[in-house]
């Protein structure tokens, strides 16, 4: 079954930086700095998401809570693994609308998200609030917006 994944970036691409790199500077220095690590860690979650790679797709969120208010991390999981998987055929592409770094180093993603499966489409705007758990990237937070 083929898999169709696109990533959109209107932000120029860059080399993922380790995570380990030492950037400095005013708060758009180093958001720029760490862009191209970002865009890579957007790539890796629409590539499991679109894949069905449930595992890969569910480590790139936090464990310790809920990315939805509405919902218990467990009620999130099993919603999720009911939703993601090899055998479902999706289409999914993002076009990035804008990155920021808040001070407490969370970077905040807006983008537009194109999703498409046999049985369902929509587009909505979402935003990622992106936390360091030890030296990876991981979603602590997700939103649509209207």
């Amino acid at each position: 079954m083929l898999r169709y994944c696109i990533l959109i970036l209107v932000l120029s691409m860059s080399a993922p930086l380790p995570a380990d790199d030492a950037c400095s500077g005013s708060t758009e220095e180093k958001l720029q700095c760490h862009s191209g690590e970002v865009k890579d860690f957007l790539r890796r979650w629409v590539r499991a998401w679109g894949d069905g790679d449930i595992d890969t797709y569910l480590s790139l969120y936090m464990t310790a809570r809920s990315p939805l208010e509405n919902l218990t991390r467990d009620e999130w999981v099993q919603h999720r693994r009911a939703r993601i998987g090899p055998e479902k055929k999706i289409e999914l592409n993002l076009k990035l609308e804008s990155m920021g770094l808040e001070d407490a180093g969370i970077f905040d993603v807006i983008f537009t998200q194109q999703y498409r499966s046999a049985t369902f489409e929509d587009a909505v705007r979402k935003r990622l609030f992106l936390l360091r758990d030890g030296q990876e990237l991981k979603i602590w937070k997700e939103e649509i917006l209207p």
